[in-house]
């Protein structure tokens, strides 16, 4: 029997994917219907791009999940929640778990800088150097909401999105804009969209130093004609937030182990 759903990973470390794995497995409603495909990156250290496409070319899946190994699933049951997104959001070719409606190319091209209503979508992070642990807010309501970008920490697609496209791997050979890029070359197929129904917990969080910089221009000239982007139908306002915002769940929330 072929897997429901493949998830593919580019790891650096195996003992974060062996975790992931376990993460993976444990939470899923149906395990044996998971196809986990971990691509080990550290000799070749090729760009996101040219790993996913690997990975997509392996895949059996007909949905396929995209993360960073330091990324875990938070909920039981995912996989169940994940499938049935996709049956009864039949325009979706991608689903992520923060993004926004709206892309904006100045100052820079980042799904965050839209700001609310725009932005969507609730991710725990877990700064294990730090210490710090809490509940990442990009708006304070919950369901779906229709998306032009996704951020990479975590999305699905439809398999059959990459007989259409592919990860543009000359361009973006290095490890930045691999899922904006994906993002706008998947709108002409289709809708995107953020849920909240699926909570991930990332053990990181991004980072826009002078290197993502660069990067952003090159994405910029790329789709220069096509930016700013935004979804057709407006963001509905967020009840209470008018900028994201953090909660601190130290003490509040056990912290989960893999």
């Amino acid at each position: 029997m072929l897997p429901s759903i493949s998830i593919i990973v580019c790891s650096r470390n195996p003992a974060e994917a062996l975790s992931l794995r376990r993460n993976l497995l444990g939470t899923a409603k149906y395990p044996k219907s998971l196809e986990i495909i971990v691509i080990d990156n550290r000799e070749k250290n090729e760009g996101l791009c040219a790993v996913y496409n690997q990975g997509v070319a392996k895949a059996n899946g007909r949905v396929l999940v995209f993360m960073h190994e330091d990324v875990w699933m938070m909920e039981k049951e995912w996989d169940a929640v994940l499938l049935k997104k996709f049956r009864e959001l039949s325009e979706m070719q991608i689903l992520g778990v923060a993004g926004s409606s709206l892309l904006v190319d100045n100052p820079w091209p980042s799904w965050y800088a839209a700001g609310i209503p725009h932005t969507f979508g609730k991710v725990v992070h877990l700064i294990e150097n730090t210490g710090e642990f809490f509940l990442a807010l990009y708006n304070d309501r919950d369901g779906d909401q229709e998306a032009v970008v996704v951020d990479g920490l975590w999305f699905a697609t439809r398999k059959t999105l990459f007989g259409k496209c592919a990860f543009d791997s000359e361009i973006f050979n290095k490890f930045h804009f691999y899922d904006l890029d994906i993002c706008m070359q998947a709108l002409g197929f289709g809708k995107i969209f953020v849920t909240t129904d699926i909570r991930v917990l990332h053990k990181s969080e991004g980072t826009f130093k002078d290197e993502w910089k660069e990067w952003s221009k090159v994405f910029v000239e790329k789709w220069k004609d096509k930016l700013p982007a935004k979804t057709c139908n407006e963001a509905p306002p967020s009840n209470k937030l008018l900028k994201a915002g953090r909660i601190d769940l130290r003490g509040k929330v056990q912290i989960p182990r893999w």
